[in-house]
């Protein structure tokens, strides 16, 4: 694990795709804030029911038709299909990017379920309402041990789920490029990437994309301070300043790629517990505490970068 500099942070140089047993967030000279290596996609047979709830749960499925989320049997669904998979967890608890990909895929539908009676009444133009107030334990036990596991909160995170590890890559070819990026999980058409949950979530990326080049610069800069180069320090500098030129130049497409009319269309599930009408006393994890807990969303939520 080879340090950028002889500064106490660790930022890597080298992001060992292949070892699974240190973060799958670490930040490095080459992919920035981005996961070492591209997410995981598919979970082990263990979760296959996990699996087929969530490719079951948006508004519009991958295959074009209404899904769980539509007619709001997902509650249902979760109760009638969903077992207790603490004991999966623990079984792979040492590969770290896998435990991210669970912990991202429990995150998704944990905010899904407990938002679904409010997306309802906003659909039929009501007010959002009361949000579900009991996370059941079939969801809760397993997304409080894998948060633990990989150091997030056991609540949708910008990072760990939401954005920065839901995408695939369409051709492994390709990279990067925003036209190759597709999500892994959605809520409302997301799976199409042209639709506008997609856009709003991998404008992100596109954005995060260039922050190994804005980690590499500060990193110059700082090596170039503490031995005193200055050709180093303004090589540094440049690379700051044309990496926040990327970003902002990617972050001004957004409108284009994620229209706001179609914004409140999947805003519902990305609301927090805290300070929420929907959650006046919190939400309590089902098996894990008596009393309620609170974190916040992803509705306001952007890129340090920015």
């Amino acid at each position: 694990m080879a340090p950028a500099s002889s500064f106490t942070f660790n930022v890597l140089t080298d992001t060992l795709p292949e070892d699974h047993s240190i973060p799958a967030f670490m930040v490095s000279t080459t992919r920035g804030f981005l996961p070492r290596q591209d997410p995981v996609i598919e979970l082990p047979v263990e979760f296959n029911v996990l699996e087929s709830i969530l490719s079951r749960m948006p508004i519009k499925t991958a295959s074009g038709f209404p899904g769980l989320l539509a007619n709001g049997t997902l509650g249902d669904t979760v109760f009638k299909e969903l077992p207790n998979l603490t004991d999966a967890i623990e079984k792979y608890r040492d590969d770290l990017p896998l435990m991210n990909a669970i912990y991202r895929d429990y995150s998704f539908l944990a905010s899904a379920y407990l938002l679904e009676p409010c997306h309802q009444r906003f659909m039929h133009g009501e007010g959002y309402g009361l949000a579900r107030q009991t996370l059941p334990s079939s969801i809760a036990l397993p997304i409080v041990k894998v948060a633990e596991i990989v150091g997030f909160k056991p609540f949708m995170e910008y990072a760990g789920s939401y954005a920065l590890f839901n995408y695939r890559l369409a051709d492994p070819a390709q990279g990067l490029e925003y036209s190759n990026l597709r999500l892994i999980r959605a809520f409302e058409h997301g799976l199409d990437p042209e639709s506008s949950e997609a856009g709003f979530v991998l404008v992100h990326i596109a954005m995060v994309r260039r922050s190994g080049e804005l980690v590499k610069g500060a990193v110059d800069m700082l090596n170039g301070c503490s031995s005193r180069d200055r050709d180093l320090f303004d090589a540094g500098l440049k690379a700051v300043i044309s990496a926040l030129e990327k970003v902002n130049a990617v972050m001004n497409t957004m409108w284009n790629r994620s229209k706001p009319g179609s914004y409140t269309g999947f805003r519902t599930f990305i609301f927090g517990i805290t300070s929420q009408s929907m959650f006046p006393d919190g939400v309590i994890y089902e098996g894990v505490s008596d009393e309620p807990m609170s974190f916040r969303g992803e509705s306001g939520a952007n890129d340090s970068m920015v």
